[in-house]
């Protein structure tokens, strides 16, 4: 077991017994899962590993109690009989403008570090300057909230903030490599946890790229890639084309490369596809068998769970 250092002067081994090495079937639903009897089918299912929303840090929506439903779907029961693991959804590189940290008359520029719109349409979510100390502080309070709940951890989305071209122009204004600067965020990230919840689990979601860094990879637990083989496209208020939008051969290389050097560091790796053709969907679940990942393939939207589980499910 080999020791590294975050970036930030803390100096950490990797958890000597992954529980996440061990999980066989993954779900992912992050819109909805309080409604109607969505809490129950999710209770029902016998996923090992859930990825979910916080419903109490949406705004309206505080004194729901996010607690009690982590430790109905943390008792309910697994693929081998035992307790699922329970991680909560958190997008670490964009401010949302319907969580409870927004404030009145927030808008790109104001604050400073809300610089853009999100790339790809959905509304009211903001890349940042993530390296600000105030969005550090936001996050900080997010993860105690998520450990009062009973999370088992926390699956970051939007790493790929550190190359999205707004956020990268104003680190090179500010004279900081926004590379180094996500590596040194995350580490203060798990070291806070940590020293909450020595047992935190953190999931990272894509930028399978910064596989390159041992220091990085390390951070995490496990890493979650969408969209290797299948997307969804089009308006994310519509729903239109929310799969079945096939990768192009390089890009899928690309993703397949690049998670190749997490697995030679011992990481699992969750696999996300959005398909329901179902020739699609059996290839996506083929194709990441063949790679030795654990595929869960649903639709963009992820209001719901999936009516295409893996075979063996």
């Amino acid at each position: 077991m080999f020791a590294f250092s975050s970036g930030c002067g803390k100096i950490y081994s990797p958890q000597p017994n992954n529980p996440l090495e061990t999980i066989s079937f993954l779900a992912y639903q992050i819109q909805n899962q309080h409604e109607g009897s969505n809490l129950q089918t999710l209770i029902n299912s016998h996923y090992d590993l859930l990825i979910v929303d916080h419903t109490r840090s949406i705004i309206g929506e505080e004194n729901y109690d996010s607690k009690a439903d982590v430790t109905l779907l943390k008792n309910s029961t697994n693929s081998s009989g035992g307790k699922k693991i329970v991680v909560c959804y958190i997008d670490v590189g964009e401010a949302e403008s319907y969580r409870w940290y927004w404030q009145g008359g927030w808008e790109i520029g104001n604050p400073d570090w809300i610089v853009a719109e999100d790339p790809d349409g959905w509304d009211e979510n903001y890349p940042v300057k993530f390296w600000k100390d105030e969005w550090l502080t936001i996050m900080k309070q997010f993860i105690d909230r998520v450990i009062e709940d009973g999370y088992d951890g926390i699956y970051l989305d939007w790493l790929e903030v550190y190359s999205f071209t707004e956020v990268a122009s104003a680190a090179q204004n500010e004279g900081i490599d926004p590379k180094s600067k996500l590596i040194e965020f995350v580490g203060k990230l798990r070291d806070y946890a940590l020293s909450k919840k020595s047992d935190f689990i953190m999931i990272a979601q894509n930028a399978a790229e910064l596989g390159d860094s041992s220091e990085y990879v390390n951070l995490f637990d496990a890493i979650a890639q969408e969209a290797i083989w299948f997307d969804g496209a089009g308006d994310p208020d519509t729903g239109e084309q929310p799969g079945d939008v096939a990768q192009d051969t390089e890009t899928s290389n690309n993703y397949i490369n690049n998670l190749e050097k997490w697995q030679q560091l011992g990481k699992p790796i969750f696999n996300i596809e959005y398909a329901q053709n179902s020739s699609n969907v059996a290839a996506a679940y083929q194709l990441g068998k063949k790679n030795n990942y654990k595929t869960y393939v649903s639709l963009r939207l992820l209001n719901s769970l999936t009516q295409t589980p893996p075979p063996e499910y």
